[in-house]
């Protein structure tokens, strides 16, 4: 997930991978209960960056839930842009589904640009 900020047009499906580790071990579907998960941001450039995960759609990768799936080697979630409408900058942010089980460090993040 961490490369350039990517530009794009409406009704694009960006897709997200990551490899999530522990003591350089991969860790995939069955060795946690909660599922990671998706936070999009929006920051128009206008005051404070606002959440706005709820308007996040999968598109065969991911829950309707905004989690991702293990799939293949990796950890995946196809992001819908269609209900991102609104020009600016969307990051997204792979988060922990339950911080008590693992926590992601460092931080797994992606940009988009609207335009």
């Amino acid at each position: 997930m961490d490369n350039e900020v990517v530009k794009v047009k409406k009704n694009r499906v960006l897709p997200l991978k990551a490899h999530l580790c522990e003591n350089n071990t991969p860790i995939i579907g069955g060795d946690i209960s909660v599922l990671p998960v998706i936070q999009v941001l929006f920051a128009s450039g206008v005051g404070p960056a606002v959440d706005v995960t709820d308007q996040a759609l999968s598109a065969g990768q991911g829950t309707p839930g905004n989690q991702f799936v293990f799939s293949g080697s990796k950890w995946q979630f196809n992001l819908e842009t269609k209900n991102y409408t609104a020009a600016g900058t969307y990051t997204i942010t792979m988060g922990s589904g339950d911080t008590d089980e693992y926590v992601i460090n460092p931080t797994c993040t992606a940009q988009f640009v609207i335009e």
